[in-house]
């Protein structure tokens, strides 16, 4: 079950079935039917744009070290035997939408320029926990879409007053459970809303209202 209307994303690709952030987990999103998918990225030492969750390299690829130590030349491949996605790799896939989230600071002007060569500007939303990539990203580019990362605990804090004070144009991405614990909070905001922590879809349907994405592992 979807929520009506609410764009439907692969968290990291289809990560309940393939390996999170690879070429195989994006594919696999959009061919269950999904709108797009999410992905996390930091530049390298030598400034590519790669796609990568972790720091580190051993969770996810055949290897270990810092991405932002390594050249792009020298990265292992992932554990799925494929190369480590470049973020324009992903962006030549037919998503409608795609959520950059930013890792490792400072990382926005890399993003933000690969998106630009790829002229995808208008199939992204960036996102991320450090309120100063995203405002930064914005004030250079203010055609992109842009928005604030919270986690649980950081996001059932928040007041009306302190949602109003942010920027109109910025997108919010709450996890579900703030949200459903306080969805008056919320609802003024649907129509930029990108809900995440969620297994499926089907975990939104009691929402009072209809968010503009959902972040899911799977269907």
């Amino acid at each position: 079950m979807t929520v009506p209307h609410a764009l439907v994303l692969g968290h990291r690709g289809l990560s309940s079935k393939h390996l999170e952030n690879s070429m195989e987990a994006f594919q696999a999103a959009l061919a269950a039917g999904m709108a797009g998918f999410e992905l996390d990225v930091q530049p390298t030492r030598d400034g590519v744009c790669m796609v990568l969750h972790d720091e580190d390299l051993s969770r996810t690829a055949n290897g270990s070290g810092l991405l932002r130590h390594m050249k792009a030349a020298e990265l292992p491949p992932l554990k799925n035997g494929e190369p480590l996605p470049r973020l324009a790799d992903a962006l030549e896939l037919p998503a409608k939408l795609i959520n950059v989230e930013l890792k490792g600071e400072p990382g926005w002007q890399q993003a933000l320029a690969t998106v630009e060569a790829a002229e995808a500007l208008d199939r992204v939303l960036f996102s991320s926990f450090e309120p100063s990539e995203v405002l930064q990203l914005w004030a250079a580019c203010e055609g992109a879409r842009c928005g604030f990362l919270w986690e649980t605990d950081e996001a059932l804090d928040l007041t009306a007053e302190e949602l109003a004070d942010l920027p109109e144009a910025l997108w919010f991405h709450p996890p579900l459970k703030a949200v459903t614990a306080n969805p008056g909070l919320w609802a003024p905001y649907a129509d930029r809303l990108a809900l995440w922590d969620m297994k499926t879809p089907a975990e939104a349907r009691d929402l009072p209202f209809t968010p503009a994405v959902l972040i899911v592992d799977g269907l």
